[in-house]
């Protein structure tokens, strides 16, 4: 349905949020082949490492993984098993800038691309400081509100603020209301 309507020169994602076992992954990424997907993400539980594996030989598309994911370790081990195209680490997740930079730096040691799950307003910087980026996620429940700069986009392309180091500056006045004491 939403092939028909976008056309097949949209990029097009499909999330199933760790629904599947492996074999109901494989047969779902089969049926959703002639879509011509950018990525399955999550087809199946994050530590099913072998199965990512599997899905990804046997369904023949893409995946993306890693919200889920806690440690550069899990991301390290899930891209040498060839489990995930498309890794997304998430800064608030993983425990911070330094090891999703060390995710980035391993995806693109392996030659695959960085994405990016929730937490848009900082991985906008995140992904403009590493040469693999690719898509970022934008969720509909952000910050912008309360940003001094929100994120905004440019021709498609999400830009990065200027500011230095993550670039998030608070809007103080629109907090206060949420201050305790």
């Amino acid at each position: 349905m939403v092939r028909s309507v976008v056309g097949f020169g949209f990029p097009l994602m499909v999330d199933a949020n760790c629904r599947w076992r492996t074999d109901e992954a494989i047969r779902a990424a089969r049926a959703l082949q002639p879509f011509d997907l950018i990525w399955l993400e999550e087809p199946t539980v994050p530590d099913d490492v072998e199965g990512y594996a599997r899905i990804a030989i046997e369904g023949g598309l893409p995946l993306a993984a890693g919200e889920n994911l806690h440690t550069v370790s899990e991301f390290d081990r899930m891209i040498r098993e060839g489990g995930i195209a498309f890794p997304e680490p998430d800064v608030a997740n993983l425990g911070g800038v330094t090891p999703w930079m060390q995710v980035a730096k391993i995806a693109h040691a392996c030659h695959l691309p960085a994405t990016s799950h929730g937490v848009h307003d900082l991985h906008v910087h995140l992904l403009a400081a590493v040469p693999n980026a690719s898509y970022l996620e934008v969720h509909g429940f952000g910050l912008e509100r309360f940003l001094v700069e929100p994120l905004r986009f440019e021709n498609g392309d999400a830009i990065a603020p200027s500011r230095a180091g993550h670039g998030v500056e608070l809007r103080d006045e629109l907090l206060a209301g949420y201050r305790r004491g």
